[in-house]
């Protein structure tokens, strides 16, 4: 008897063995097939990413190479060219719109913003430039000796900002006085016949005025002899705007500024849509725009670079 067990005792274990053997390939195959699956899409997908950036930063690129091409003055005055800023004052996308990469430039005069332009791609080869004069006058641009926008008209107009403190003697103090001016403002396109879309405030200003203590001297200067020009006795300034996605439709301008003795607020709005727009001020419609006529001797229009 004890041999019989043993014997039994020995053939249980093999058979157990051998099932465990054939078991054992089955469970390790499928393991690693998972394994190879999930690099393989890891690996995929890091791919279409890097592909995508790779498109993104293409098309950022050619954003900087056509812009840097485009020269601006005021018109009659060639040598007078604004300053055309350095990097963008904001990259940006837009999902609503399937727009993936656009990008918001400035050109100033003297610290003070001249003209606001927003580069995207519409289409394969096509990439717009959205013109927005933010000046008092006329205006010429061109582009490798080529006549791209000759705005005839002001680009903005100045209102009045009341009942609110004077703007304070440091720059931070106005920093935080200018964006609590902007949250009294709200925004939304209003195209007909659809539902309005609100826009978002970014708190941050997309552009500080760079205003030096030379060009602060010569404004309050100035500005005592009454010339009438809106950059006269200017103090500081920032440019706000009014978001979809990060796509700017709207530009608040707020300016802190010297007249005679006193010194105040102001604001100036600006579009950057084709789209009717409506602003207001503490729920009180300010500013309204119709569809946008785009033409190139309008302080708005939309170029087509191919």
């Amino acid at each position: 008897m004890p041999c019989v067990e043993r014997e039994t005792s020995l053939t249980m274990q093999l058979n157990s063995a051998r099932f465990s053997l054939i078991q054992l390939p089955s469970i390790v195959i499928r393991s690693f097939g998972l394994a190879i699956l999930i690099g393989m899409t890891s690996v995929a997908g890091g791919d279409e990413g890097q592909t995508e950036t790779r498109g993104t930063d293409e098309i950022k690129n050619r954003f900087a190479t056509l812009v840097s091409k485009v020269s601006i003055a005021p018109y009659g005055k060639p040598q007078s060219l604004f300053k055309l800023q350095s990097r963008p004052a904001l990259s940006w996308s837009n999902p609503a719109r399937q727009t993936t990469a656009g990008a918001l430039f400035l050109w100033t005069s003297a610290g003070r913003p001249q003209v606001a332009l927003c580069a995207y791609p519409s289409g394969e080869q096509v990439i717009d430039l959205e013109f927005q004069s933010l000046s008092d006058g006329p205006l010429s641009a061109d582009s490798e000796d080529r006549l791209l926008w000759q705005p005839g008209e002001a680009g903005v107009t100045w209102s009045a900002i009341d009942a609110v403190q004077p703007p304070a003697r440091s720059a931070p103090s106005r920093l935080r006085q200018m964006r609590i001016i902007a949250r009294q403002f709200s925004a939304k396109l209003v195209p007909p016949q659809k539902n309005p879309i609100e826009l978002r405030l970014l708190e941050t200003p997309v552009y500080r005025y760079e205003i030096s203590e030379d060009d602060a001297t010569h404004n309050n200067s100035t500005a005592q002899s009454n010339s009438g020009n809106s950059a006269d006795g200017l103090i500081d300034g920032a440019i706000f705007a009014f978001v979809q996605g990060t796509d700017p439709e709207v530009l608040l301008m707020v300016e802190a500024y010297q007249e005679n003795s006193q010194q105040k607020w102001r604001y100036a709005l600006a579009r950057m849509s084709i789209v009717p727009t409506q602003v207001s001020r503490q729920s009180n419609l300010v500013w309204e725009t119709q569809w946008a006529i785009s033409r190139s001797d309008t302080p708005y229009y939309v170029y087509k670079s191919f």
